[in-house]
């Protein structure tokens, strides 16, 4: 068995254990035991999709948790341990979604026990993460579900993304006679003890902090505070380099001046994504606190939330943020364009490059058309129905001929591949909907797959091309965001005779053009690469394939900086030696996630349509191969 194989066999993706893939842990966890996962901070929680009828979970001792089962109410389950029935009466047959929170006791997770025959599934996770920064009124102190009644909890839901509390009762900013600053302690794993945190685990888009409220009764000074507000602006900047931090105003108006002038002073610097938010007016004295020390009730925390919501919202363009665009135009920030897109030519039209390239964006209304410039095969897909291909069309195409039901709904679209002797017109101009209807953000996949390869990787003779190649199937399966960096006929080596080589376009916007380069916008988190089939044709030598192919491992670490890259044998079985030799190259210099995948045996000769490209069978056999090691190494 290959190493991969082995590897994904004992990571055993489905099988609820604390390492399965698919539960996604969503806060700071120490996960380094294996056997147990144990949360960090508050409000920290993990998700999961799972299929049968029954769920439970192992708790090591007595603990008080909450569970949401298909997006329902939080279940508080208290003092329960060892085997805990999250289901005393059985869901239908199918497939569900899991959320859980611990609230105190021995708050150690050791994994799930489901239906014989059942598995977990990835849950598709929002990709947006918001970190919140504070003392007990960021935990939720005094209300009665704690970090699941505070404003930051409320606010991550509002904003349908992915939310952290770093946060704990009597913290301050600056660390000063007896009390925790979190100017230091928000860098640790735990809110004690000196263990570093691994920024790599996950990057939050935006980070709250709302911090002053106890520094006031430590003697801590004006200066001295505005000193670390500062440096601690800096450092957060270090770690979350793309991220929009929001300085809040505290409740009771403590060092205000102060909270502004660090943000001040991060301009000054060049920082253009720090910004200071004034509370003032957001709640009410009376009615909106447990007491008289800050602490917002309920209401007042669900006031605070929707408020911040409509703040953080305009910043990371999500639902509810201030749009500059027509919803369902081109720069629609609520349209999720996924590959490489061409939006920066026009500001009406654009255009995407690469195989398999889509959009998703989430509608209201009832009907929903497209605006297409030139004629072009695309196919539609509504709600997660069945995939609707329209032949041939342009103009102002009705993806709805018979009218929805009055709601939200989502819509994802993809291009035929324009290439070889087809030469569509594969041009976005935007969506035409319902009067007074709008676009929303549908929830996405918190990760990224991207394959690299020729006309196998773009599915070519297959029945809907990029669709039901082998590398649309497993981002599928996988719950994640894909993208085929492919072309038909491609290399990895520039030929002289013209062979496109993706050792040198892969940086590239357009795979037939020198300029521009690609930005990069996207990171991902896995890169399959499957080249080698065509340059033998095109007079590349042994030694040229191999220090090509390690030139672009190297390219690919320095893009994806975190991501596992899996190196495919071609099902031709050529350049294998040189293959492996690149691999171990990089191994050798230090970059430990990077593997070759021998795929010798994995097809047949009923699995092609010629003697070379896979037919739909064929990639279905390449996906049930391969997704279960590219899992491996999303989980590694």
């Amino acid at each position: 068995m290959p190493a991969q194989e082995a590897r994904a066999a004992q990571a055993a993706p489905g099988d609820g254990s604390v390492s399965d893939p698919d539960i996604v842990y969503v806060g700071r966890w120490d996960t380094s035991a294996g056997t147990a996962a144990v949360p960090s901070w508050t409000g920290a929680y993990f998700q999961t999709a799972f299929t049968g009828t029954t769920v439970r979970i192992k708790a090591r001792g007595a603990v008080n948790l909450y569970v949401s089962i298909d997006g329902g109410p939080d279940v508080f389950h208290a003092g329960v341990r060892g085997t805990v029935n999250l289901t005393p009466r059985p869901l239908p047959a199918g497939t569900h979604t899991l959320r859980v929170s611990y609230r105190s006791g021995d708050t150690v997770f050791q994994g799930l026990v489901l239906d014989p025959g059942a598995r977990t599934v990835n849950p598709q996770t929002p990709a947006r993460l918001v970190e919140f920064v504070g003392d007990s009124i960021t935990a939720g102190a005094l209300t009665d579900r704690l970090a699941l009644d505070s404003y930051a909890w409320k606010t991550g839901e509002q904003l349908g993304a992915r939310h952290t509390q770093i946060a704990r009762s009597g913290y301050c900013l600056v660390a000063q006679s007896g009390c925790t600053g979190l100017s230091s302690q928000f860098f640790k794993t735990a809110s004690t003890g000196n263990q570093g945190w691994d920024f790599s685990r996950y990057r939050a888009d935006a980070v709250v902090i709302n911090l002053g409220t106890n520094d006031i009764g430590h003697g801590v000074t004006g200066p001295a505070f505005q000193s670390a507000y500062t440096r601690f602006l800096t450092d957060l900047r270090a770690a979350y380099p793309d991220a929009h931090l929001f300085a809040v105003q505290t409740l009771k108006k403590r060092y205000v001046a102060e909270t502004r002038a660090a943000v001040d002073a991060r301009a000054v610097a060049g920082d253009g994504r720090v910004h200071h938010v004034d509370t003032t007016g957001w709640l009410t004295d009376g009615t909106d606190y447990e007491d008289g020390n800050g602490h917002p009730n309920e209401v007042g925390h669900t006031k605070f939330a929707n408020r911040l919501a409509a703040v953080v919202g305009a910043r990371l363009d999500t639902p509810g943020a201030t749009r500059t665009v027509a919803p369902g135009q081109p720069g629609d920030p609520s349209i999720k364009f996924v590959g490489r897109w061409d939006t920066r030519s026009s500001p009406t039209a654009y255009t995407p490059y690469w195989a398999g390239a889509y959009y998703r964006v989430g509608f209201t209304g009832r009907t929903v058309k497209l605006k297409q410039r030139g004629t072009i095969d695309f196919w539609a897909r509504i709600d997660n129905g069945p995939v609707t291909f329209h032949d041939d069309v342009k103009g102002t195409v009705n993806l709805t001929p018979s009218p929805l039901s009055a709601g939200n709904h989502t819509l994802q679209v993809n291009y035929q591949v324009v290439a070889g002797s087809y030469r569509g017109d594969a041009v976005f101009q935007g969506l035409v909907l319902d009067s007074g209807a709008t676009t929303f953000a549908p929830q996405a996949p918190g990760r990224l797959v991207e394959f690299v390869g020729d006309s196998i990787t773009v599915g070519t003779t297959t029945s809907q091309n990029a669709r039901t190649a082998y590398d649309w199937l497993i981002g599928e399966r996988l719950g994640a965001e894909h993208t085929q960096i492919a072309q038909g006929g491609a290399c990895l080596v520039a030929a002289a005779d013209g062979c496109v080589g993706l050792e040198r376009q892969y940086g590239k916007l357009n795979p037939n053009a020198a300029t521009p380069d690609w930005d990069f916008a996207y990171r991902a988190d896995a890169v399959v690469i499957n080249l080698g089939t065509n340059d033998v044709g095109h007079g590349v030598s042994a030694t040229q394939f191999q220090a090509a192919y390690t030139s672009l491992l190297r390219k690919v670490r320095a893009a994806h900086p975190q991501a596992w890259i899996f190196a495919l044998r071609t099902f031709r079985g050529r350049y294998v030696p040189q293959t492996e030799a690149a691999v171990r190259t990089v191994v050798e210099a230090g970059d430990s996630r990077v593997s070759f995948v021998d795929t010798t045996g994995w097809l047949s000769a009923g699995d092609l349509t010629d003697s070379v490209h896979p037919n739909d069978r064929g990639h279905r056999v390449i996906a049930d191969r391969l997704a279960p090691i590219v899992a491996a190494g999303l989980g590694a």
